[in-house]
């Protein structure tokens, strides 16, 4: 690739982490970093073979509308992610990632993990660079952001009788603060990444409760741009520029987003997210086939090739055949998710009364909302749809992408 081919990050002299580092070193930087880079998880040839069935399985399933193969995922023109099964590439690469970083998930999340997402993101030429944001929000943003009331023990008009209830509430707080789970999210590289083609952005050390304060404080809609981040959060982004079968792993609570993809080529990425011992957080898309959810653990690897459960795809011919086939339930929910049968519909009010906005995932265009209500609504387990808040995906946007961007 030349000169023109950044190994790991623009500006800045690290380099990947090694298959020889220390385990220890290893935990401690994405402890302390909140991400971390390491090499040569997947060999070239299982690349090739993983993306070429992520790509034509992309294809197929926009091809036939199948939405239900999709993942809820922000700044969706030009992006997808897409829910794989279990075929023969897939496993191996579940294997090979198990092996190299097993020990140091396990070690991260104080104990085994399931697997909560399992995807592959592509984006092509045309993707605009997200909003900065986390995946999970912070334990005690979580119970900050909430509608529980704490006892005012200087209140001597507070009934004595409800001290139990006091001390329960208390209980439950803590647990929210301290016990919510971990989740760490690995993408690793199909293809090698340069800059031009919108390799994922870290913002090392912002997987703190301070970044989330500075994150949910003032930017209730998730539309902070990279240059907004990197003066609100005090560091400077770093562009995972990876080689073929490297992956970053990071803490789900470090502040990322994908970048825009300005190159002539299809970027993907095979996604795997791992949650530890906990209450679950709030925030994670959970891209994963219902089929698998729950199922899969990392002490379960290595898997033989008696697990295989799908086809590969391997030209266009047979990809439709590798796609996991619809139900009679999906078909319905989909439809009315969608809002095709939807008789009534509120109107679009006038752009200054718009406190926030988020994007269906089914049609690409934005919505109101209330500031208090977006969180919740970007955190849908089947990503949003205009119906939620009345409208319909048959309904105009009424006002442009930049119109509403200027007022956020």
């Amino acid at each position: 690739f030349g000169s023109s081919f950044e190994p790991v990050a623009s500006g800045n002299s690290e380099v990947a982490t090694s298959m020889a580092k220390p385990a220890d070193a290893e935990l401690q930087k994405l402890q302390r970093e909140g991400y971390l880079v390491i090499q040569g998880v997947l060999e070239p040839s299982l690349c090739e073979t993983l993306r070429q069935h992520v790509l034509l399985c992309t294809d197929e399933a926009q091809k036939q509308n199948r939405l239900d193969l999709f993942g809820n995922i922000q700044e969706a023109d030009n992006r997808s992610d897409l829910k794989l099964d279990m075929c023969e590439p897939v496993i191996e690469a579940l294997n090979r990632f198990s092996a190299r970083c097993g020990d140091v998930l396990t070690r991260a999340m104080g104990g085994d993990a399931k697997i909560v997402e399992l995807a592959a993101i592509s984006s092509s030429k045309g993707a605009v660079a997200q909003p900065v944001h986390a995946d999970t929000m912070h334990g005690v943003t979580r119970f900050l952001q909430s509608d529980i009331a704490l006892h005012d023990a200087t209140n001597p008009q507070e009934d004595s009788e409800d001290e139990d209830a006091v001390d329960d509430l208390g209980h439950v707080v803590q647990a929210v603060a301290t016990d919510t789970a971990l989740i760490f999210t690995s993408l690793l590289a199909l293809q090698d990444i340069q800059p031009n083609m919108g390799p994922t952005h870290v913002w090392p050390g912002t997987n703190t409760v301070e970044h989330h304060a500075t994150l949910w404080g003032s930017h209730i809609t998730g539309k902070l741009s990279v240059e907004g981040a990197d003066e609100a959060f005090g560091v400077a982004h770093r562009k995972m520029t990876l080689r073929q079968g490297d992956l970053v792993l990071y803490d789900s609570r470090t502040m990322h987003c994908g970048g825009a993809n300005m190159s002539d080529q299809r970027r993907s990425v095979f996604c795997v997210s791992t949650m530890g011992p906990g209450i679950r957080p709030d925030g994670t898309t959970w891209t994963m086939l219902g089929s698998l959810r729950g199922r899969l653990r990392l002490s379960d690897f290595p898997l033989s090739k008696d697990a295989v459960a799908a086809p590969t795809a391997s030209s266009v011919a047979d990809a439709g055949n590798a796609l996991p086939l619809p139900s009679a339930d999906v078909k319905t929910k989909l439809s009315k998710e969608a809002g095709i049968q939807e008789a009534e519909q509120r109107g679009v009010p006038p752009l200054e009364e718009w406190q926030a906005a988020v994007q269906c995932s089914f049609c690409g265009k934005w919505r109101p909302c209330g500031a208090d209500e977006a969180p919740r609504l970007m955190q849908a387990d089947n990503g949003f749809a205009c119906k939620l808040v009345g409208f319909s995906c048959n309904q105009e946007q009424r006002y442009s992408n930049e119109e509403i961007d200027a007022i956020f």
